[in-house]
């Protein structure tokens, strides 16, 4: 595989951002298995795969071997980053979504031979990246026809405290800074950037992701087929679990899956690649 390093100016964040591109080649070398190879004309259909909270765009290729993974499968992979942007058009500051959910895209498909039919496109993540990648999915229907979001940062305000949960505004927030420990004001700042208040979460068709699965069924659109995987002693268990109800609740079809394993790259690097064999339609149960 080839291994590309994007950097470039971005027009949506107006400043210089970087990406990550896998590209599959004819052959591979010693102990890889690339099966027929890519004849370096077809479009190669396309996997965004997004980052967690902690990590940029080079996370994944450090933290398991997604492109030996990816090397029979005639597959682009995609790997932008979006700081602690969360995916999100921020409440006070930049337009994260716009940028993974569009720009990369038209950006990736400028430079490289990649597929923009929706049969050939999908996205997956990681904790926020999990986030991100239900949220692009889901919203994005006529782009992506699959999801995979692993150990998915779902429950945005679940272990914020009822005080915390009533603060109404970013000033007020700050104002209040000396109340919290150093951890709770960074996290609950980090919220108020990207989605506003707690309140304003909870109302947004944008952002919660209750809300952009109703609007999503209520749409009629052909919804992407979508995967979810989280481990049984990973501390976003329950929020998935939540999740899981909520989409049966709704009567939207997909694939839950629950395996030994908390919230480490041991589960990540494991569970990747049985995300891309239930995109191939090939996952053994």
């Amino acid at each position: 595989m080839a291994l590309v390093h994007l950097n470039y100016f971005s027009q949506t964040i107006g400043m210089a951002m970087s990406m990550d591109v896998i590209l599959p080649e004819a052959s591979q070398g010693i102990g890889v298995e690339v099966g027929e190879g890519w004849n370096g004309r077809d479009k190669l259909r396309t996997l965004y795969l997004l980052h967690g909270f902690s990590d940029d765009h080079t996370i994944w290729q450090r933290r398991t071997s997604i492109e030996r993974y990816v090397a029979s499968r005639k597959m682009a992979v995609v790997m932008p980053t979006t700081h602690i942007g969360g995916y999100t058009n921020q409440a006070y500051g930049f337009n994260f979504y716009d940028y993974v959910a569009k720009e990369v895209l038209l950006t990736a498909r400028s430079y490289f031979p990649l597929s923009d039919r929706r049969e050939d496109n999908y996205v997956a993540g990681l904790s926020m990246g999990g986030y991100g990648a239900l949220k692009i999915g889901l919203r994005g229907r006529d782009t992506f026809s699959a999801i995979v979001a692993l150990s998915a940062g779902i429950g945005r305000l679940r272990g914020r405290t009822e005080e915390q949960k009533q603060i109404r505004t970013i000033a007020e927030l700050r104002d209040r800074r000396a109340d919290f420990e150093p951890a709770e004001y960074r996290g609950m700042m980090n919220f108020f950037i990207n989605h506003g208040s707690p309140e304003e979460y909870e109302t947004s068709y944008e952002d919660n992701l209750e809300l952009i699965a109703k609007a999503a069924l209520e749409s009629g659109d052909e919804l992407p087929r979508l995967f979810m995987s989280c481990g049984t002693e990973d501390f976003l268990i329950e929020a998935n679990r939540e999740y899981h109800q909520y989409l049966l609740d709704l009567g939207i079809e997909h694939v839950y899956e629950e395996h030994p394993g908390v919230h480490d790259w041991a589960y990540w690097d494991r569970h990747i690649q049985r995300g891309l064999d239930w995109i191939d339609g090939v996952l053994e149960a």
